[in-house]
C-alpha cells in the first residue's frame, strides 16, 4: 500500500478531519453554543436567577478541569475511538434525559453528571488531538478547518435550536439532540484511528526522513531494515517522533510542565477563555439587554459564526507562515473592541457590526490549540492540553457566574462587556509573547 495513501487513494488524515467537522458542526456547535439557547428559557420554566442558570454551566467546566487531565492522558493512552464513542453516546442519552427534567436539582445532574462527563472525552477536546497527531506542516490549516465547520455548524444549528425551544419548548429540543446524537454523531466516532503509523502512513500525507533512510537502506541490500539515528516509535505505540522539519521533538508531560512556554500559554489561554466562554454562555441574554429579541440574537449569533467561517480557513492557513502567536494577538485585540463597541451600539446593525469584530475570537480558538503541537510535538499533546485544564476551567467556575449575578443586581452587562475588554486585551499581550518559542511551517 502507499504509505501516503489511505481509503480510495486518499491520505487518511484527511477522513479524521472530515470526521471531526462533521462531529463538531452537527454535536459540538449545540453542545458549546447551545447553551446561551437554553438560557432563557430554563430560567424562566424553573424560575431561576441569571446567575443560576450559569452555575450548571460554569460546575460542567469545574468539572471537565478535573477530568482534563484523566481524559488527556486517556486519549493519549487508548486512542481516540473508543473513548469517543462512548463521549458521545452518553451526551446523547444524556440530553434524552434532560429532556425529562422539570426541576432544578434534576437539570443540574443530568447535564454534570451526564452530559458534561460525555463530551469530556469527545467533540472539540478529542477532536483536536486527533488532529495534531495526524497533522503537523498542516496543524494549522487543519485544526482551522475543524474549527471553522464547528462554526458553520452553529451558523445553522444556533437558529434552528432557538426555533424548537421557542416553538417546542427547551424539553422538546433537548430530545431531538439526544436522538440525533445517537444517530448521526456516534457512527461517526468509528472513523477515527490512533495515528499514522498505526496505518503505515506519515504525518501530513507525506515521507519522512527516517521513511526515506528506510527505503535507501532497503534499496541498498539493508535486510536489517534499521534506521540509524532514528527518533521514531513503533506504530504499535501511537506517535512517531520523526516528524520533519516542523516538529523539532515531542516533549514529555513532566518536561512540558517545567517549561516557561507551557504557563506563558495557560495564562494566555486563561484570560482568552475567561471572556470567549463567559460571553458566549450569556450571548443571547447580552443581545435581548440590548434590546434584540431572543430568536433575532439566536439569528446574529448563527450570522456571525457564518461570517467567522473564511476568517476561520484565511488565518489558519496564514498562520502556518507567519506564526500563530502574533496571528491571536491581533485577532483578540479585534475582538476586546468587539465589546467595548457592544455596550454603545444601538440597533440591529450597529450591533452586528459590533459583533464582526467578535470574530477574532472565534477565528483564534484553533490557532490556541494548534500552539500546543507547535512547542510540545505530537506524543502527549493531549496529556498536555488535558493538564492546562484545571487552570483555564477554574475561572469558568467564577466568570459566568460573577456576570449572572451582575446582571442580577445591576440589571445590565455593562461593567461585564467592560471587564471583558481588558482581559481580552491582556490575553492578546501575552499570546505575543510566545512568538519567538513558536516554529512556523
Amino acid at each position: 500500500m502507499n504509505r501516503r495513501r489511505g481509503i480510495s487513494g486518499v491520505y487518511f488524515g484527511w477522513w479524521v478531519l472530515a470526521g471531526s467537522a462533521v462531529m463538531n458542526s452537527l454535536g459540538g456547535s449545540i453542545l458549546w453554543q447551545g447553551f446561551t439557547v437554553f438560557f432563557i428559557p430554563v430560567s424562566e420554566t424553573l424560575r431561576l436567577s441569571a446567575w443560576q442558570v450559569s452555575l450548571a454551566f460554569a460546575l460542567a467546566r469545574a468539572e471537565n478541569g478535573v477530568l482534563g487531565p484523566i481524559t488527556g492522558w486517556a486519549l493519549d493512552r487508548y486512542g481516540f475511538r473508543r473513548l469517543m464513542f462512548a463521549g458521545t453516546l452518553m451526551t446523547g442519552v444524556g440530553y434524552i434525559l434532560l429532556s425529562r427534567m422539570d426541576t432544578y436539582l434534576g437539570f443540574m445532574l443530568v447535564y454534570l453528571l451526564v452530559v458534561s462527563v460525555g463530551s469530556s472525552t469527545s467533540f472539540m477536546q478529542a477532536t483536536t488531538a486527533a488532529l495534531n497527531t495526524w497533522f503537523v506542516s498542516l496543524r494549522g490549516f487543519a485544526m482551522s478547518v475543524n474549527s471553522a465547520a464547528f462554526r458553520l455548524g452553529g451558523a445553522v444549528m444556533i437558529p434552528l435550536l432557538s426555533y424548537m425551544v421557542l416553538q417546542y419548548g427547551w424539553q422538546t429540543a433537548a430530545l431531538i439532540i439526544g436522538v440525533g446524537m445517537l444517530v448521526v454523531i456516534v457512527p461517526v466516532t468509528l472513523l477515527f484511528r490512533r495515528s499514522p503509523e498505526s496505518m503505515g502512513l506519515n504525518p501530513d500525507g507525506r515521507v519522512t526522513l527516517s521513511s526515506l533512510r528506510m527505503r535507501r537502506r532497503i534499496s541498498g541490500g539493508d535486510k536489517r531494515g534499521e534506521v540509524s539515528g532514528g527518533s521514531g516509535i513503533k506504530a504499535d505505540r501511537g506517535i512517531s517522533g520523526d516528524s520533519g522539519a516542523v516538529d523539532g521533538g515531542d516533549f514529555t508531560t513532566r518536561e512540558a510542565l517545567r517549561s516557561g512556554p507551557f504557563w506563558i500559554l495557560v495564562a494566555a489561554t486563561t484570560l482568552r477563555i475567561s471572556v470567549h466562554g463567559t460571553i458566549f454562555v450569556h450571548f443571547i441574554p447580552i443581545l435581548v439587554w440590548r434590546g434584540e429579541g431572543q430568536q433575532m440574537s439566536a439569528n446574529l449569533l448563527g450570522l456571525l459564526s457564518l461570517v467567522a467561517v473564511p476568517l476561520i480557513l484565511a488565518t489558519g492557513y496564514i498562520s502556518d507562515r507567519v506564526g500563530r502567536p502574533i496571528m491571536l494577538t491581533g485577532l483578540y485585540s479585534a475582538a476586546a473592541l468587539s465589546l467595548f463597541f457592544l455596550t454603545i451600539a444601538e440597533g440591529t446593525l450597529p450591533i452586528f457590526l459590533a459583533l464582526l469584530l467578535f470574530a477574532g475570537s472565534e477565528a483564534g480558538s484553533s490557532l490556541n490549540w494548534a500552539i500546543i503541537g507547535d512547542l510540545f510535538g505530537r506524543r502527549r499533546y493531549a496529556t498536555i492540553r488535558g493538564m492546562m485544564a484545571p487552570v483555564y476551567n477554574a475561572v469558568l467556575i467564577v466568570m459566568p457566574v460573577l456576570a449572572g449575578w451582575v446582571f442580577d443586581t445591576t440589571g445590565s452587562y455593562q461593567l461585564v462587556l467592560y471587564g471583558g475588554c481588558v482581559l481580552m486585551l491582556c490575553a492578546a499581550a501575552v499570546f505575543l509573547l510566545l512568538q519567538k518559542y513558536v516554529k512556523r511551517g
